[in-house]
């Protein structure tokens, strides 16, 4: 199910955004691959990085870093709200109404946001905060709502694009679009998901949905949390997503069959400081040659 009219004009007023330093844009070579990085401590918040503290593999093969930028611009998130409705008994635990507003008040001022309900677009792009909604009319992380989100998320004003889903245990089932062909354009596209998935203790699971929200979080590079309702979780992404790099190499395999590479990425941590992990997507197709 596809709803007419996703491709929303974006609207934002200068004076909204701080002026900040531009990244940046990677050169264009269509035989460089781009991806994502983001680096959590175990304490705390992880220090700035360079290229250096990296080292990216392809299918266990070590790739030369050939572009690099950190990413500590505004960004542009689509919210996904799965987590029940205001008319639900009981409604959604306080914690988790607020999730949205926590997560999108502790990243980089300017951040612009759109909010997605179901499979309806009910506050479109802005960076006012108070238009976040505390009450919800519909609710919903089919992988129709995923795609609907995906889509939106073309339109985004920033280079820096990131999809939230705030569901629970019940999430991720129930779409008419296949599971892998919405995984396909997550990884075409290249934004990562990340999912929130509250709960309130006793809930029965929908399976097959968590392992489709978890599948396209660790597809993209995104994370997938499950656990009880806190605004805790909601705060630490943010933090961990107000920095983040962009890493880019040309694979040493130049092989234009259409296969899948598997993508890993290692970073070092410091002596003495916090242990440090970096998350990148688990990989990407490659080119195919065309006859």
């Amino acid at each position: 199910m596809i709803v007419a009219g996703l491709l929303l004009p974006v609207v934002l007023a200068a004076s909204q955004i701080p002026p900040r330093p531009l990244t940046p844009p990677p050169p264009p070579d269509p035989d460089l691959v781009i991806s994502y990085v983001t680096v959590t401590a175990s304490k705390g918040t992880a220090p700035r990085l360079t290229a250096r503290d990296f080292q990216l593999l392809e299918d266990n093969k070590e790739q030369k870093i050939d572009y690099f930028a950190v990413l500590d611009q505004p960004a542009t998130v689509g919210i996904l709200w799965g987590a029940g409705t205001s008319f639900d008994e009981p409604p959604p635990d306080p914690d988790v109404r607020q999730c949205p507003r926590t997560f999108m008040g502790g990243m980089v001022p300017g951040s612009e946001y759109f909010f997605v309900q179901g499979d309806t677009v009910t506050t479109p792009y802005t960076t006012n905060l108070k238009s976040i909604p505390l009450a919800f009319r519909l609710s919903g992380s089919s992988s129709d709502s995923v795609y609907l989100g995906l889509d939106v998320l073309k339109e985004g004003a920033n280079s820096r694009r990131i999809l939230l889903v705030i569901t629970n245990p019940q999430g991720g089932g129930g779409g008419q679009l296949l599971d892998e062909f919405v995984e396909r354009r997550a990884i075409t596209q290249g934004y990562q998901i990340h999912v929130m998935s509250f709960s309130r203790g006793a809930e029965l699971a929908n399976h097959e949905g968590q392992i489709f929200l978890n599948e396209l979080a660790e597809l993209t590079g995104g994370s997938f949390y499950a656990g009880i309702a806190s605004t805790v979780p909601c705060a630490n992404l943010a933090r961990d997503l107000r920095v983040q790099y962009m890493v880019g190499h040309h694979s040493t395999n130049s092989a234009r069959d259409g296969k899948w590479r598997r993508l890993t990425v290692k970073v070092n941590s410091s002596e003495g400081g916090p242990k440090l992990n970096a998350g990148i997507r688990r990989g990407y197709y490659a080119a195919k040659e065309t006859r």
